[in-house]
Formats: structure tokens, C-alpha cells, sequence
């Protein structure tokens, strides 16, 4: 039988044995946590760069140096189902679509767009530097407006017969987004917020309905008054929007083109 030395110096060791274990163990579990911060920081990456030239985005248009980047000309026609590489008709569950037609309005080929109590939006992806390319213009034409008594400045009143959701990339990967819309009352140089969501009225009003309207911003100076922190920034999607689900109305307008500008 072992002496109770022995015996001392044995469970010494079994102790010994089991720290070393145990240190083991936590120098595993802090790699693991590092390997898999590091991992994790990898797929972020990797899904932002997936994000912004992939993702099934297709045929991105960017600029060639020109002064002038036509991200949209309805001027050529082009299938509706499928679209082409490089368009996306985002629709919404619990809502019917917009539907689209090419058109001749009053001499200019272009795209109508109509709603009845319905909405979605027709995606353009690009990748076009801000700074480059400050200066947003398009040519519309709003043939029926909302009717509506509900105030557009609310979630139940939310709906314009024209929009144009614009998306942003910043150099952090911060995603944004903003919209240039039709005003049903408000007025040319408004903003609006639904949540915190903006948008910027850039035209409106009923002795403006009727008629093809040429129309440039400052894009640029628009975002930089919702977001003051500079950051520069691509613009990354443009999609005409139209709806009339909110105020259960309807609507009609066209688009010719829309374009990014030098200064």
C-alpha cells in the first residue's frame, strides 16, 4: 500500500496535471474567440465588397470620364420580364406593383408608370462616385398626381406619383438612403422625414401636373445637409418609385432619363 507521501504526491501531480489542463483550456478558448473575431471581421469585409460589386447586381453602370452618366434612358426600350442584367423590379409582398409601359408622351419616348392603391420600384445599380458626379438631373411628367386629404408628411399619407430612391455606400460601409419626390402640397426645397427616413422634395404642386419637366439638383449639397459628418460616398442604386398604397388613390407619370452630372 502507497505511503501517504505517496499518496500526497500523487494528487500534487493529478493537481499539476489538471491546472495545466485547465490553463490549456482557457489559452484554447482565447484563441478560438480570436480566430473567430478575426473570421467574423473577414466575412464583414468580404460581404461588403460581395455587397457592392456583386450580389447579383448584374451589369453596374459606372462612369468613363465623361461630364455625364446616364444611369437611366427610357429613350431605349428594353424587356420588362426578365430585365436586363443590372435591373431589379423590387416588389412588395402585401402590395400589387406599379405597372410599367414604354411610351410616346407628347413627342418624348419614355417609361409610364401607373399605381391604383399599389406600389414597387423599378432598380438601377450603378457605382458613381458623389464628388465626381454631385449634380443629379431627370426629366419627368406627372399626368395624375395624388388626391388625397391625408397629410404626406405621415405614414398613413406616405405616397408620391413619382420618386426617385437613391442609395449611398460610404468609404466606412455605412449603407444610406434618402428619396427626391414629387410634392403632393409641400413645395420644391422641403424635406420631409417618415421616421428617420428623408426625403427631399425637388418639384410639385397642381399648376406643375401636365406638363415635361427638366429638373437638376445638387445632389451633393442635398445629402450633405441630412448627413453632416462628410464622409464620402457612392452612389451605389437609383430606382423610380411610384406609389399610391398609403392613400389607397392612384396615380400616373413618365420619366425620360436620369442622369449624374459633373459640376
Amino acid at each position: 500500500m502507497p505511503s501517504a507521501k505517496t499518496r500526497d504526491a500523487r494528487r500534487m501531480e493529478v493537481s499539476r496535471i489538471g491546472d495545466h489542463a485547465s490553463a490549456d483550456r482557457r489559452r484554447t478558448a482565447w484563441r478560438s474567440r480570436y480566430v473567430l473575431l478575426g473570421a467574423v471581421t473577414l466575412v464583414a469585409a468580404a460581404s461588403l465588397i460581395v455587397w457592392r460589386f456583386w450580389d447579383g447586381r448584374g451589369d453596374v453602370i459606372k462612369p468613363d470620364g465623361g461630364p455625364v452618366v446616364t444611369v437611366i434612358d427610357f429613350g431605349r426600350s428594353f424587356p420588362l420580364d426578365p430585365l436586363p442584367s443590372g435591373w431589379k423590379h423590387r416588389k412588395f409582398w402585401t402590395r400589387t406593383p406599379m405597372t410599367m409601359a414604354f411610351a410616346v408622351k407628347d413627342g418624348v419616348p419614355s417609361m409610364r408608370f401607373e399605381t391604383h392603391d399599389s406600389a414597387s420600384m423599378l432598380f438601377r445599380h450603378v457605382d458613381i462616385d458623389l464628388a465626381a458626379y454631385p449634380m443629379l438631373a431627370w426629366r419627368w411628367y406627372i399626368e395624375l398626381p395624388i388626391r388625397s386629404a391625408l397629410d404626406e408628411r405621415t405614414r398613413e399619407g406616405d405616397d408620391h406619383p413619382a420618386r426617385l430612391f437613391l442609395r449611398f455606400l460610404t468609404d466606412r460601409g455605412d449603407k444610406r438612403a434618402m428619396e427626391v419626390i414629387w410634392g403632393n402640397r409641400l413645395k420644391a426645397g422641403d424635406f420631409k422625414y417618415i421616421g428617420s427616413f428623408p426625403h427631399f422634395v425637388a418639384d410639385g404642386g397642381d399648376d406643375r401636373v401636365g406638363r415635361w419637366l427638366d429638373e437638376k439638383i445638387d445632389l451633393a449639397r442635398v445629402y450633405a445637409e441630412i448627413w453632416k459628418d462628410a464622409t464620402p460616398a457612392y452612389l451605389v442604386d437609383v430606382a423610380v418609385f411610384c406609389d399610391s398604397d398609403d392613400t389607397h388613390s392612384a396615380s400616373i407619370s413618365y420619366f425620360a432619363y436620369v442622369r449624374l452630372e459633373q459640376r
